[in-house]
């Protein structure tokens, strides 16, 4: 069986005066690409042997995401001219992941997520607390304000940096078809910072996804009075 995932592996070749210039820019291009919609995965590696090759390898939901991807600003004005850092030209496979993944499709019950986004928040895993989110996302920081993509992604990197202790408890779970929705109390202490600190009954919106997944699609942490 085929899923819709697709990955994106490639050998990008240095030239050795531009090695450095080169890595460094693919390093930002994977941290921008993780904030985009659709991203699962963006590593760039640098092989051990020879430090002029470097290897990135992608992951997205489907291939309509990797080709959006592929037409950002920044991502067009580097293809074009990308020989300015090469010694030849990108090799590209893209690949179809063959089934699912071993535990890729995660807990039968949406309830159980909430478990996997209080441990990721423990293990202050920004990779980890984003997975949980579908592509798209809204995550509501304030009463009337959702923030999404690359948005979300660094505010929740600005919010690790206060050390923050989560708890969070499923009261409620309702599953119609594919659509989940959670009543959660959850508590928050921000060391040194009072007015972030308290306690609250949120509302969470859970889908599941083509390959079997729950992904919170919207998460409200003010949305049940």
């Amino acid at each position: 069986m085929r899923s819709t995932t697709l990955s994106a592996v490639g050998l990008a070749h240095a030239k050795p005066e531009k090695a450095a210039e080169l890595g460094a820019l693919l390093v930002t291009f994977a941290e921008r690409s993780r904030g985009e919609e659709g991203c699962l995965q963006s590593w760039i590696h640098q092989d051990l042997a020879d430090p002029n090759l470097f290897v990135f390898y992608e992951m997205w939901v489907s291939e309509e995401d990797l080709t959006r991807h592929l037409a950002q600003p920044y991502m067009t004005e580097f293809l074009a001219g990308r020989m300015d850092y090469l010694e030849r030209d990108l090799e590209v496979r893209q690949l179809s992941l063959a089934g699912a993944a071993p535990g890729s499709a995660g807990p039968a019950d949406p309830a159980e997520m909430n478990q996997r986004y209080l441990d990721a928040y423990d293990a202050r895993d920004v990779d980890a607390i984003m997975a949980v989110y579908a592509p798209g996302a809204a995550a509501v920081w304030e009463p009337g304000k959702a923030v999404r993509g690359a948005e979300h992604r660094d505010a929740v990197v600005e919010f690790l940096k206060k050390e923050p202790k989560l708890a969070a408890e499923v009261r409620e779970s309702y599953v119609a078809g594919d659509t989940a929705a959670l009543v959660v109390e959850w508590s928050i202490e921000v060391p040194g910072t009072p007015e972030m600190t308290g306690t609250g009954r949120g509302l969470d919106v859970l889908k599941k996804n083509a390959e079997g997944q729950w992904r919170y699609v919207i998460t409200n942490p003010f949305g049940s009075r």
